[in-house]
């Protein structure tokens, strides 16, 4: 506080008073009258400066209740009657110095009043004046010729100190209980009680400052209770501008937040989320906006309704500034935070089907609701499971079942094992065996078709997988009608030339047959397979 912890200057400026007043009861010298009135302008000046510093508090003051009249209003209406009664009482005591010197000196009120550089009035510098050392004008106007009962009414010292007290108890009161340490150092610094004199006698303070004392020194302390009130009401200001909170942001009501890590756990996991108390100001209501666009509606309780439309899966990042009044002007605070969105999703899993093929790239769906894919790895007990685009495909199976796990990493960087997920291992189908140039399972077939085959071909008919197969070896027969059969074998799925001549000979109503056929999948993987025989009979 400014009136506990004065700057140096001012500190300097009250013991010179001190010191010059304590010896007022010597015969004081012309040198001494003039050290008055030096620490009058400088008393004088101080007041100013108080002043000053003042309307720049009332000015931030003001513009607060403009801007949010239901937290600093009554404030700030508190700080103006303030200013209202120091105005008034240092312009009273404007009065009396003008008075006394103009009475003192013989002049009149107009030849001791000018306008300053800030257009104000201004009292002519005490040390141009003649009359430093005259006793009987401030004693005859303040305390009249009883000091121990001075007189009372208008312009008496009486009168001042009443005046003075009223004021430093309205401060007080407006500090209340909050506002000990500003209520203890305006009863300091104005102490208006009686004092000792340097005789030892006890004296009324009006008499103790006004009777029998220099003009110089008697004005000079009239500058000094100027420059106090000045000095108390720069502090009620700030006091009451602080009083409202506005070095805080300050929130009237509280509530609970918590603040999940994830709203989607899994079993094994933890929940984990953020649990604090915030606070809010119904009267000071956010502005919420969201990804830059318009501004979200705000309840009672300052949250901001957000709802977002989940056009795509993934992870959904969300940004938005919560704009409002702060201590200082208005503040921005951004915010960040993000969701997931998942499809709707319906599992229905045949348990007797759960199968994986050996050969074959299987192709698995693995997810885990909740979970960015990008933080599921699978793991397979057996072969290999790697990612493919949007899914995953399993390799390299052996034995009869398998184990599929997934790991999911936490938040926190730890690992989570969700599974398994157990799958049988079986052998691919075998394909369908047919005559290259007819059809499968076909019974019969055109002469002309036969004749221009080539071999022999294995494919899947009706299968999930149509991975290509080869055949490695089969037996041909020709039965024709009344004579014996031709068998020939190949190793491989071409005719060999023998085949070609023996089915180039065929007549309408001859037997194809085809026995014998093993093939295997063209990748190499998987075993050999035996293939059910083909029966064909010719047609014209």
């Amino acid at each position: 506080m400014a009136s506990a912890n004065l700057p140096p200057r001012q500190k300097m400026i009250n013991m010179m008073y001190l010191v010059l007043t304590a010896i007022l009861a010597l015969n004081v010298s012309k040198e001494v009258l003039d050290a008055f009135a030096i620490m009058d302008n400088e008393l004088v000046r101080s007041e100013r400066a108080h002043e000053q510093r003042s309307l720049v508090e009332y000015a931030v003051f003001a513009d607060a209740a403009q801007r949010l009249p239901d937290k600093f209003g009554a404030a700030h209406a508190l700080a103006v009657r303030v200013k209202a009664q120091a105005d008034t009482l240092v312009l009273h005591i404007q009065r009396m110095k003008v008075r006394a010197i103009a009475e003192a000196d013989g002049l009149k009120d107009p030849d001791l009043i000018g306008k300053d550089a800030q257009g104000r009035d201004t009292l002519r510098a005490l040390l141009a004046l003649e009359a430093k050392d005259d006793r009987e004008t401030l004693t005859r106007m303040l305390i009249g010729s009883e000091p121990a009962s001075p007189k009372q009414g208008p312009g008496s010292a009486f009168d001042l100190k009443e005046r003075i007290s009223a004021f430093r108890d309205t401060l007080k009161s407006l500090t209340g209980t909050k506002g000990p340490e500003l209520s203890a150092a305006l009863d300091v610094l104005f102490d208006l009680s009686d004092r000792r004199d340097a005789s030892g006698t006890m004296n009324n303070w009006e008499s103790t400052n006004f009777y029998d004392v220099p003009l110089a020194a008697g004005v000079a302390t009239l500058s000094k209770l100027q420059a106090d009130i000045r000095s108390s009401e720069n502090d009620m200001v700030k006091w009451l501008y602080r009083s409202v909170g506005v070095d805080d942001h300050g929130f009237s009501d509280l509530t609970a937040a918590v603040i999940p890590q994830s709203n989607l756990i899994m079993v094994g996991d933890s929940f984990r989320a953020d649990v604090f108390l915030a606070a809010y100001d119904p009267k000071n209501r956010p502005t919420v906006s969201v990804n830059g666009g318009a501004g979200l509606p705000v309840g009672a309780d300052g949250k901001a309704k957000l709802r977002l439309r989940a056009d795509h899966v993934g992870e959904q990042l969300v940004q938005g500034v919560i704009r409002f009044e702060g201590p200082k002007g208005p503040e921005e605070i951004p915010y960040t935070t993000s969701f997931q969105v998942m499809a709707p999703l319906l599992v229905a899993s045949p348990t007797k089907m759960n199968v994986l093929y050996r050969g074959v790239e299987n192709p698995v769906d693995l997810s885990v609701p909740g979970v960015p894919a990008d933080r599921v790895q699978a793991t397979i007990s057996s072969g290999r499971i790697e990612r493919r685009g949007a899914g995953w495909v399993a390799t390299g199976m052996s034995g009869s079942t398998v184990e599929v796990n997934a790991l999911v990493r936490r938040t926190d960087g730890s690992a989570h094992r969700i599974g398994p997920v157990r799958f049988r291992v079986k052998d691919l189908p075998p394909p369908t065996a047919y005559i290259s140039g007819t059809e499968p399972l076909a019974s019969s077939a055109p002469k002309a078709r036969i004749t221009a085959s080539r071999g022999i071909i294995a494919k899947p008919v009706d299968a999930l997988f149509d991975d290509p197969w080869e055949v490695q070896r089969f037996d041909l027969s020709v039965v024709r009608k009344g004579g014996d059969p031709v068998v020939l074998s190949s190793t491989g799925n071409a005719f060999t030339p023998e085949m070609l001549r023996v089915l180039a000979a065929v007549r309408p109503n001859d037997q194809v047959y085809v026995e014998g056929i093993r093939a295997r999948l063209a990748s190499g993987q998987g075993p050999m397979r035996d293939l059910s025989p083909i029966a064909v009979k010719v047609r014209p």
